[in-house]
Formats: structure tokens, C-alpha cells, sequence
């Protein structure tokens, strides 16, 4: 199996002495800083958090609830929830007595006024609705004869015209241009862009891989890269 050619010695020491005067102090640093927040948060975070919740969080739940929720729930109970439940009971007990006022009321000023208003203005009602049916049948005879005089006389010609026009424009424009355009494709851009990928090709194979191959090696040798 061949191995890859070790680089020069005029490229070796330039990458080492920029591994030892800008990665190692980067690396140093970066474990230091990791060692610190590791100390912080054992010895100071935790136990920070610990008498947080001991003298702060816990007191003030036990407080919240006690002076707070026990009471509003007390107040809110035997102030709110019992009297409108016992009254709501009395209510539901008594609703037929209750009920006659307004069903009384209901049915002498809405019921029976409504029901004369209409029996009173039944004539007119149907009057009004027999004009309005005649003049809807009219607009649609009306709509129709309109669109059938456009149909016949407008759309269908001006649909001829226009399918007339475009097979013309067709034949003599587009179909044409499309050769044109299609023979262009075939005998400019098609090669060019296989001489294009055929250098693209030997790129990639004359200088990109051999480069790729060099700088592993570089890498490698100077303990950056496995």
C-alpha cells in the first residue's frame, strides 16, 4: 500500500510553530475555562441552589398558602358558592311560581301583538312577496336573453378569432423560434458545456485531489489529523 509523500521541511516547521504558538495556548485556555465552570458549578451553583430553595422557595409556598389560598378559598366558599347554591335551590323549588310573571309577560306584549301585527298585515305581505317573485322572473329573462345575444354574437366569434389567432401565431412565431432556439442549444451550449465538465474533470483530477492528498500529509505529520 503506497503512502502519501511527507511535505517538505520548509512546510513542516511553519505549521508546527503555528500549532504550538496559536492551538496549544487556544487549548490550554479552553480546558482551564472548562475546569473552572466545572469547580463553579459543584461548589458554588449547587450548594447556591440548595439554600435557595431551603430558605427562600419553601417559606414562601408554606406563606402563599396559608396566608393567602387558605383564605381566599374560605372567603371564597361560604361567601360566593354557598349562598348562590342555597338561593339557586329555593329558585329551582319555586319555579313554576316564578315562572307565571313572566310567561304572562311573554306572551301579552310579544306573543299576542306579534301574531296580530301579521295576521293584520297579511295582505300586504303576500302582495309584496308576489312582486318580488315577478321581479326576480323577469331579471332572469332578462340575464338570459342578454347572454345568449353576447353568446352568439360576441364570445363565440371573438372564441374563433382568438383560436384562429393563436394557431397563426403558432405556425409562424413560436413554432419556428423553437427550432431556432432548440437547433442554438444543440450546437453552442451542448459542447460547450462538455468542455466545460471535461475541464472540470481534469481539475478536479490534476490538482484538487493531489492538493487534498498534500495538505492530509501536512496534517498528519504535524499531529493535527489521524
Amino acid at each position: 500500500m503506497s503512502t502519501a509523500p511527507e511535505p517538505p521541511p520548509w512546510v513542516q516547521w511553519p505549521v508546527r510553530v503555528f500549532a504550538v504558538v496559536v492551538v496549544l495556548p487556544l487549548r490550554l485556555a479552553w480546558e482551564l475555562l472548562s475546569a473552572v465552570g466545572r469547580f463553579l458549578e459543584r461548589w458554588v451553583g449547587r450548594p447556591l441552589a440548595w439554600l435557595w430553595h431551603r430558605a427562600v422557595m419553601i417559606p414562601l409556598s408554606f406563606l402563599w398558602r396559608r396566608l393567602v389560598v387558605v383564605p381566599l378559598s374560605f372567603l371564597w366558599r361560604w361567601s360566593v358558592v354557598v349562598p348562590f347554591s342555597l338561593l339557586g335551590r329555593w329558585f329551582w323549588a319555586h319555579r313554576r311560581f316564578l315562572s307565571r310573571p313572566f310567561v304572562w309577560l311573554l306572551r301579552y306584549l310579544v306573543v299576542v301583538p306579534v301574531v296580530w301585527f301579521f295576521s293584520v298585515t297579511a295582505p300586504v305581505w303576500q302582495a309584496v312577496g308576489r312582486a318580488v317573485a315577478w321581479t326576480l322572473e323577469t331579471l332572469v329573462s332578462v340575464i338570459t336573453a342578454v347572454a345568449r345575444v353576447a353568446y352568439r354574437w360576441f364570445l363565440l366569434p371573438g372564441w374563433r378569432g382568438a383560436g384562429w389567432l393563436l394557431r397563426q401565431l403558432y405556425r409562424w412565431i413560436l413554432r419556428p423560434a423553437g427550432l431556432v432556439i432548440a437547433g442554438v442549444w444543440r450546437w453552442t451550449v451542448v459542447p460547450a458545456w462538455r468542455v466545460a465538465a471535461g475541464a472540470g474533470r481534469w481539475v478536479r483530477d490534476t490538482v484538487v485531489r493531489p492538493g487534498a492528498g498534500m495538505a492530509r500529509a501536512v496534517l498528519v505529520s504535524v499531529g493535527l489529523l489521524r
